[in-house]
């Protein structure tokens, strides 16, 4: 429905420009400064049945990459991490839903994604963490407006 629409749009992408308008304008005053979005590997790979969540985080894709660029000889630099299928809570909700879907064990949807993921296993929290922590030190000036996928090989193109 359209309400879904702009739920989504204040869930995903609203606050997003908000602090990026509040905060951005501050790091170019003092010539540095760096943020990191985490959004989804769907913004790489669309995931099934994610059309809100895919369509808005790419939204913020575009958001990044044009600011980044507009803002490069400033010292501030905009990136994106692009989990794929980490152990959280997140991808828990995703299981139970498939489950409902398709009659299938937890444990069965759960083993058959762990499958299509290269590594044969799901991402922890700290599998990213160590990036963002370098994404959002003074080691990462020369990398802005990227889009990073951290999924175990999933994103099946190219420029993954």
């Amino acid at each position: 429905s359209l309400e879904d629409w702009d739920n989504a749009y204040q869930l995903i992408l609203r606050w997003k420009v908000a602090i990026t308008k509040a905060f951005v304008p501050k790091m170019v005053q003092q010539g540095y400064g760096r943020m990191v979005f985490i959004e989804s590997v769907s913004v790489k790979q669309p995931v099934e049945n994610l059309v809100l969540s895919t369509s808005l985080r790419v939204a913020v894709v575009g958001m990044v990459k044009t600011l980044s660029q507009e803002i490069a000889k400033s010292g501030v630099t905009l990136n994106i991490l692009a989990p794929g299928s980490h152990n959280t809570p997140a991808i828990n909700r995703l299981y139970h839903k498939k489950v409902d879907q398709t009659g299938l064990s937890f444990e069965e949807v759960k083993a058959s994604a762990i499958q299509q993921i290269p590594t044969g296993a799901l991402g922890e929290a700290a599998d990213f963490a160590g990036l963002a922590l370098w994404l959002l030190s003074p080691m990462s000036r020369f990398v802005t407006g990227q889009t990073i996928t951290v999924d175990g090989g999933s994103v099946k193109g190219i420029f993954g």
